[in-house]
């Protein structure tokens, strides 16, 4: 079957899902919301509205609820995949079957597979090997809620295949919402990835009760180890500088809407961090691990990742760590 450049496939109704789903609706296109939650499509088919992920939103006309993802999927001109990453590699087994080559997917999870380490994209692709030119991924400081409000913003999307990331970029963006397409797909990726685990440092520094000098300082030491990182995993300095690097650094680092910024901020206040890791998705920890063991042997200076990985995994107290590496640091 012919995809259908007007009808548009999202996999995950949670807030990014939604919101991506609501801009995309608002453009004029055919939106099949997919999900697993029973519950929440029941509430987006019947009343227009997502109040577990998106409260206070009335969506589009053009949001549908699909039970099935074969017929969600079936003749959509793009699939977003808007899961949490450690999803994404079973989801792409189940996607694999219904895709056919001349469909695009952009993958919306900002983490690493777990076991393998793959970039989203390469998880994707590993499902689905014809596909893989026309497979990609999102970036860039993306608050969903802000999103779906028609906020002004930007992000940034990649997809080898640059006929089919344009096709993309017409589809999502508006007045209100810019789209960038770059080619850097493995640079994107490594930025949404690191920025999870070092805004979880900068939200330490508002635990801790530190000011905006002591977290700007440490977001721009945060920004060099993602830029030294990147380019020795074979990314490109110019992503890292750009939407997909310091613009989705500030809003993960700033927001009081990010999970890993809260994790951070409860770590430096000595709270119970456990717990908010046990009821909500924090890509950064997994993430922490994983481009530890990626870096490992590779002679990179990242002292900041080093320092958040013995917080994570080998119980050092955040607030001594953290001190600790701030009385250390030097620039010499």
């Amino acid at each position: 079957m012919t995809a259908d450049r007007s009808t548009v496939a999202v996999l995950g109704a949670g807030n990014m899902g939604t919101a991506l789903g609501q801009v995309i609706a608002s453009n004029g296109h055919e939106v099949r919301l997919w999900s697993i939650e029973a519950d929440v499509l029941e509430e987006i088919q019947h009343q227009h509205r997502n109040t577990k992920y998106l409260e206070g939103i009335h969506l589009h006309p053009n949001v549908t609820a699909s039970w099935d993802m074969a017929e969600a999927v079936k003749g959509a001109g793009l699939v977003i995949v808007s899961v949490p990453s450690q999803v994404v590699g079973p989801l792409a087994r189940d996607l694999a079957s219904s895709l056919s080559r001349d469909q695009a997917v952009l993958n919306v999870a900002k983490g690493l597979e777990g076991d393998t380490h793959r970039r989203m994209s390469e998880a994707l692709s590993a499902a689905a090997p014809g596909s893989k030119q026309r497979i990609g991924s999102m970036g860039g400081p993306a608050i969903a809620i802000e999103m779906a409000r028609g906020l002004p913003m930007a992000i940034i999307i990649g997809i080898p295949d640059t006929k089919a990331c344009s096709s993309a970029q017409a589809i999502i963006q508006n007045d209100h919402l810019k789209v960038e397409t770059t080619t850097d797909v493995v640079g994107l990726e490594l930025c949404a990835t690191l920025k999870n685990v070092y805004a979880i440092a900068l939200g330490i520094c508002d635990g801790l009760g530190y000011g905006t000098n002591t977290k700007a300082f440490l977001a721009t030491v945060a920004l060099r180890e993602m830029a030294a990182i990147a380019s020795a995993l074979g990314g490109r300095d110019e992503t890292v500088f750009g939407l997909a690097g310091l613009g989705d650094l500030l809003t993960t680092g700033f927001s009081s809407h990010s999970r890993n910024r809260t994790l951070g901020e409860k770590l430096g206040a000595a709270g119970d961090w456990q717990l908010f890791l046990r009821t909500n998705t924090v890509e950064g920890v997994a993430a922490c691990r994983a481009i530890s063991e990626l870096i490992e042997g590779r002679g990179l200076a990242a002292h900041l990742l080093d320092t958040l990985r013995e917080v994570l995994f080998d119980e050092r107290p955040a607030p001594e760590a953290v001190r600790h590496f701030l009385a250390a640091f030097s620039f010499g």
